[in-house]
């Protein structure tokens, strides 16, 4: 089953790189991506499908909000 990621980070460099990690090192593979400036330049909404079951989808919530620069989570 798919599950859509909701995310707003900081508008750094490098920060699709380590949320993109979280499910590479997983295994996951992102079917979907989209990525959007926020309401300021300072941050940005991020859209990510992946093929997952329900508790994975909660651990990766979980690994997701460990991460400094990812400022929301939400599982759609």
């Amino acid at each position: 089953m798919s599950h859509t990621f909701s995310l707003v980070v900081n508008n750094d460099p490098g920060v699709l790189l380590r949320v993109s990690g979280i499910f590479a090192r997983r295994c996951y593979n992102i079917s979907s991506l989209n990525l959007n400036e926020g309401e300021t330049r300072e941050v940005s909404k991020m859209k990510l499908t992946v093929a997952c079951t329900e508790k994975e989808a909660v651990l990766l919530v979980n690994q997701l909000k460990k991460l400094i620069d990812v400022l929301q989570v939400n599982k759609l």
